[in-house]
């Protein structure tokens, strides 16, 4: 697999978070760690991407969203530069 398209890519100042991304079609959610390792998670539904928008738009914690509501749930691939 290869990485999405950046125009979507949302850059974050995170403890774990560099930058996350979504692709509706493919719904495929991207996100890069702040120790260089990007991650797809598999059939992440719009839903719940748009919850992680708004998330990371209070300033909550993006990382914690991640660990508590994408990875336990979704198959993950990592994607190798």
């Amino acid at each position: 697999m290869k990485r999405l398209s950046h125009k979507t890519a949302i850059y974050l100042d995170s403890e774990a978070l560099k930058m996350v991304n979504y692709s509706e079609k493919e719904e495929t959610l991207e996100a890069t760690f702040n120790n260089g390792r990007t991650y797809h998670y598999l059939k992440v539904p719009k839903t719940l991407w748009k919850n992680f928008v708004a998330v990371i738009k209070s300033g909550e914690s993006a990382g914690a969203f991640i660990n508590q509501q994408i990875k336990p749930f979704y198959k993950v691939i990592e994607i190798h530069n």
